[in-house]
């Protein structure tokens, strides 16, 4: 049984990676839609950021 206890194991440790490599990359996604939002805003041509939805 430890065989098969030892396979689950490092199936579930693999599968947590993957979704912490996940959950970063929608992290980073997240934070660049923001900073391009705020450098249009600042940018001073209200026009251009006011249709601009982050989540596009």
């Amino acid at each position: 049984m430890s065989l098969l206890d030892s396979v689950l194991s490092a199936e579930n440790s693999r599968v947590d990676v993957g979704v912490s490599v996940l959950k970063m990359a929608q992290d980073a996604g997240v934070q660049q839609g923001e900073a391009i939002v705020q450098l249009l805003e600042a940018s001073g041509n209200p026009a251009a950021a006011s249709g601009l939805d982050a989540y596009a």
